[in-house]
């Protein structure tokens, strides 16, 4: 992806950053407004990680003997704090003694301090970049954050920098780049969507109102969504001068997934990671969400089909994740 990329919509919300700033201040604002609804909106990964990470892990096992209970853990772009603590939960957690919880947003980073306070664990939290760290680590967790950084070439070069030789790096919750447009998945995607469209709703009377109208009449009476509170502190700010939509944020938040406004983001593709960790030995590479959403969030009969399918190990699902060993 290209800062470049960026350019018409700085010329669009009559921004004078550039792209670097703009994707930075955005990206920030969104998780800081983002931070005390995260949870609450993402209960779909509560609900489904665990098994992800409980996957990985024992896929390290089978591949590692982990005798070392002193072992250092390193959150990168932790948010609440979600990803470490369901990598606790896992047999790994036990050999974790010390965490440090990277983010760039500080209301993120308060939430994940509420939790870190629960882990039993030596913990610090840290308002960064990587780049900023000096310290190196033996586990690295990066959780929902691949798809969120412009140069992804630079950032895996840092996290090698900071992870031990033999030391543990896994990654999850991207958008599965190189099998996100195959004829299967979109297949199966759609199969699922035709049936949540059969399926009986209750009509409420904002159904019948444009949303357009909605988002008015919200903004009137003061009943803001947090899109509309990121509009008002990048106005006030300056950052922009005039709105942007959701979709326009999500496009500058969310840079490597496709959205209405750019077709030309696909994910994270594992042989582009393969190519830029090549001081890592993949250990397993496995995929979920067969079916466009989380297991948790699936029907009774699809969260079935979701399970033979990871039973299955089969890779072209909407999410991808992996384990790597440093060489």
């Amino acid at each position: 992806m290209s800062y470049q990329s960026l350019l018409p919509l700085l010329q669009k919300t009559g921004s004078t950053l550039t792209p670097e700033k703009f994707q930075e201040r955005i990206n920030i604002v969104f998780h800081d407004f983002e931070a005390s609804h995260y949870d609450a909106m993402h209960t779909d990964m509560w609900g489904s990680l665990q098994e992800q990470i409980n996957l990985l892990v024992a896929d390290l096992f089978t591949h590692e003997n982990i005798e070392n209970n002193e072992l250092s853990l390193l959150d990168i772009g932790c948010g609440t704090g979600l990803s470490t603590q369901i990598l606790l939960n896992s047999k790994l957690g036990q050999h974790i003694n010390q965490v440090t919880l990277l983010d760039t947003s500080p209301n993120m980073l308060k939430q994940a301090e509420l939790k870190a306070k629960n882990w039993g664990k030596k913990f610090k939290t840290v308002n960064a970049y990587l780049a900023d760290i000096n310290e190196k680590f033996d586990i690295i967790i990066i959780s929902s954050v691949l798809h969120h950084i412009p140069d992804l070439e630079a950032f895996l070069n840092q996290v090698d920098t900071a992870l031990n030789s033999g030391g543990i790096l896994i990654h999850l919750q991207d958008p599965n780049g190189d099998y996100i447009n195959s004829a299967e998945y979109l297949q199966r995607k759609n199969e699922y969507e035709k049936q949540l469209e059969a399926l009986p709703k209750n009509k409420k009377i904002s159904d019948f109102v444009p949303k357009p109208w909605l988002k008015s009449i919200k903004r009137l009476l003061n009943r803001k969504d947090y899109i509309d509170l990121i509009n008002d502190q990048l106005l006030a700010e300056k950052t922009i001068k005039r709105r942007m939509t959701a979709d326009e944020i999500w496009s500058v938040t969310d840079i490597h997934v496709e959205t209405k406004s750019d077709s030309m983001n696909k994910g994270i593709s594992l042989q582009f990671l393969k190519k830029e960790l090549q001081n890592f030995e993949l250990i397993k590479m496995r995929s979920y969400g067969f079916y466009g959403f989380l297991k948790s969030d699936l029907t009774e009969s699809y969260q079935e089909k979701e399970a033979q399918c990871i039973a299955e190990n089969q890779i072209n699902g909407r999410n991808l994740s992996c384990i790597w060993i440093k060489k």
